[in-house]
C-alpha cells in the first residue's frame, strides 16, 4: 500500500500542467527561479509554490547557484511519461488494436515509436511503403504479405543491387515459390507460422502494424523516418527473423 500510495502521490504532482511545464522546461536546460517564471508565464510566486512542491517529491533540486535542475529519478519519470503520452495521443487506435500481440519487451519501448506518424487510410499507408521500398538505397527487410505490387517492387529493387530479405507466412509459401521460380536471383527468405507484428524497414524508413483486437490485420500502420522509430522496427523485425526457419523454395 504504500508503494501505491506512493504513486498515487507522484500521479497528482505531474496532474499539475504547472508543475508538468516547470519539469519539462528543466528537461532541457536548468534555469533560475525567475527564468521558468518568464518562460512559462506564470508569477514569481507561483513558480516558487510549485518549485517548493516538486523539491519536496525530489524532482527537483536547488544548486547553489540558484538553478534548478532534474534530478535523475524525475528524468527517468519523464522518460516513462513519454511513453504514456504516445499511448493516450493514439487511445483510439490501442482501443482497437492488440498491443500485447507483441513480444513484452517491444510493448516497453513504445516511447520509441512518439516520433512516429500514425497513417489510418490503406491507400495512403501503401502510397507511403511503395514510395518507401522506391527510395531504399541498401536494403529491404519485410514481412511478405501477399501483396503484388509491393513484391514486385521489392524484387525490382533486389535486381538493381539491393539487399533484400523476407518472412514469410508458411501458408504463402507455394504462391511465393510460383513467384520466384523463374527468378536468377532471390531474396534471403526464412518461413513462420506466426508473426508478432507486420513490419518493413529499408536504411531509411520503416512501418509497423499490429493485429486488431479480432485478430485481423489493418492497414492502420505507423511510419516515419526517426531513428528512435527505426530502430525500434529493425530491432522487430530481427527479433522475428531469428525465431523463423530458413527456408529456399
Amino acid at each position: 500500500m504504500e508503494g501505491q500510495d506512493g504513486l498515487n502521490r507522484l500521479f497528482f504532482e505531474l496532474a499539475s500542467e504547472s508543475r508538468l511545464g516547470i519539469l519539462q522546461e528543466l528537461q532541457k536546460n536548468e534555469f533560475r527561479m525567475q527564468e521558468i517564471a518568464r518562460r512559462l508565464r506564470l508569477t514569481d510566486t507561483e513558480v516558487c509554490r510549485q518549485l517548493q512542491r516538486l523539491s519536496d517529491a525530489r524532482l527537483i533540486q536547488k544548486q547553489p547557484d540558484g538553478h534548478y535542475r532534474l534530478t535523475t529519478y524525475a528524468r527517468l519519470i519523464l522518460d516513462a511519461s513519454l511513453q504514456m503520452g504516445f499511448i493516450n495521443r493514439n487511445m483510439e487506435y490501442f482501443l482497437d488494436h492488440d498491443a500485447y500481440q507483441l513480444p513484452s519487451e517491444f510493448c516497453a519501448r513504445f516511447g520509441e515509436l512518439s516520433s512516429a506518424t500514425l497513417i489510418r487510410s490503406t491507400v495512403e499507408t501503401l502510397n507511403w511503403v511503395c514510395q518507401m521500398f522506391k527510395n531504399a538505397e541498401k536494403k529491404i527487410d519485410a514481412v511478405v504479405v501477399g501483396l503484388e505490387t509491393m513484391l514486385d517492387m521489392e524484387l525490382q529493387r533486389l535486381n538493381e543491387g539491393l539487399k533484400v530479405r523476407w518472412i514469410v507466412y508458411e501458408s504463402y509459401l507455394p504462391k511465393a515459390k510460383l513467384k520466384l521460380q523463374s527468378l536468377e536471383r532471390l531474396p534471403e527468405m526464412r518461413s513462420t507460422l506466426n508473426i508478432h507484428g507486420h513490419v518493413g524497414v529499408t536504411d531509411k524508413a520503416a512501418v509497423l502494424t499490429i493485429k486488431r483486437n479480432d485478430g485481423t490485420w489493418s492497414y492502420d500502420a505507423f511510419v516515419g523516418e526517426d531513428p528512435s522509430f527505426h530502430k525500434f522496427a529493425q530491432d522487430l523485425f530481427n527479433y522475428e527473423w531469428e525465431k523463423a526457419k530458413p527456408w529456399h523454395p
